[in-house]
């Protein structure tokens, strides 16, 4: 159990750590369908975020909602060459793959929603030729398939980032889909590791004698997700004082994984860059925190 997003909390964090610019986001495929991760930490200004969206329709409603820390760019981030947009009559669907019909028949699923109601030719860019894109701390992608497509042609800006939050699929929605283990493998080059599960979502087989069986308990097979993968999370001494920062704040106000905030401001204390008092009043704010242990308890953490 972690604790939920908290502004004050949030803010007080930011306040503590103190880091020379805001929290970088760069959120690929960026159509509002549902409340992102980060929008907690981009409520109270905490972070800046470029978003990048192919389909117009869905690139104005950004725009038109957009506050001062929102930049969006209409526009498909590939490998840099023509591609087609395959436009599904759920817009949540559509990527630059074409929709897998016979396998969502075969097992049942997607229905009318992943038809392919129009396809448009477009440009792509590569991440790394972004010029004016600059080092962020988040990459939130989710493009329906294209995930290993970004991150093979942006290796430079990619290995800069802290955290990842990318749609997986154990079940391939697309032809020649990448799945989970694909996109594991491309992030493990980068140095990322897989640190948890926003969540990940069940599907059941349909068929006609499965029809006897209620949907809503009969879900068995894992369709797809949201991961977190963090680099350095296997030796936070590698990252800068800076870095530390923002993947403090990350994972605060937008991983909802607390311990490891914590654990990223003791590395800060070990530095001497942080105080342990300002560590504790952070963990007092917690809920099911328990009582600061005596000094002895804290041997070592700000040598």
């Amino acid at each position: 159990m972690t604790a939920p997003f908290d502004a004050d909390r949030a803010r007080a964090l930011i306040g503590l750590l103190q880091p020379d610019r805001l929290t970088r986001v760069v959120d690929i495929g960026a159509n509002p369908l549902d409340e992102t991760p980060y929008a907690g930490l981009l409520s109270i200004g905490g972070c800046d975020v470029w978003g990048f969206e192919p389909q117009r329709e869905a690139f104005e409603r950004l725009v038109a909602a957009r506050g001062p820390h929102e930049h969006y760019i209409n526009g498909a981030v590939g490998d840099g060459s023509p591609a087609t947009l395959h436009v599904c009559s759920d817009s949540g669907f559509t990527s630059l793959l074409e929709p897998d019909r016979a396998f969502a028949d075969r097992i049942g699923q997607y229905g009318r929603r992943i038809d392919v109601v129009e396809r448009v030719s477009l440009p792509t860019m590569r991440l790394d030729d972004i010029a004016d894109l600059p080092p962020f701390d988040l990459l939130k992608i989710d493009v329906q398939g294209g995930e290993c497509l970004v991150f093979r042609n942006g290796p430079d800006k990619l290995s800069r980032a802290l955290a990842v939050i990318t749609e997986v699929a154990a079940l391939p929605i697309y032809r020649d889909q990448p799945l989970l283990h694909d996109q594991l493998a491309a992030l493990a080059v980068h140095g990322f590791h897989l640190h948890k599960f926003l969540f990940f979502k069940t599907v059941g087989f349909r068929n006609a004698l499965t029809r006897r069986l209620k949907r809503s308990r009969y879900r068995s097979q894992l369709s797809d997700g949201d991961a977190v993968l963090v680099r350095g999370l296997t030796d936070l001494a590698q990252l800068s004082d800076e870095e530390l920062k923002h993947l403090a704040i990350l994972a605060d106000a937008v991983l909802l994984t607390q311990d490891l905030a914590v654990t990223a401001m003791a590395e800060l204390a070990r530095r001497g860059v942080l105080g342990l008092d300002g560590i504790h009043a952070y963990i007092d704010r917690l809920p099911a925190s328990i009582p600061q242990p005596g000094d002895a308890a804290l041997e070592g953490v700000a040598e």
